[in-house]
């Protein structure tokens, strides 16, 4: 085993970028669901499930415009916000499987 010798700035200076890489690796492993919701998101896989309703009555209410939608990648997202909005209007009714 080596021993390399740096100034102490040098080292402070690679020990903080180390410490936002592991910060950025730590947020991109954390479950994408719970950091969506907390950012005021959430999938329309969740959403589904949590409302009872299946994914085409999200994409029915997507196509005639009354919830609006982000995509990345092949997943869609919906302001939980807006969402609420619509449930207090009634426009989305909540289910139960019986």
């Amino acid at each position: 085993m080596d021993i390399v010798a740096i100034e102490k700035d040098s080292f402070d200076s690679f020990k903080k970028k180390l410490e936002q890489i592991a910060s950025l690796a730590d947020a991109s492993l954390s479950p994408s669901d719970n950091m969506c919701i907390e950012n005021g998101w959430i999938d329309g896989k969740t959403l589904a499930i949590s409302l009872h309703i299946s994914l085409r009555s999200l994409q029915t209410l997507r196509k005639r415009g009354k919830l609006s939608f982000s995509t990345v990648g092949k997943k869609v997202y919906y302001k939980v916000a807006e969402v609420q909005k619509l449930l207090d209007s009634d426009i989305i009714k909540i289910t139960t499987k019986k």
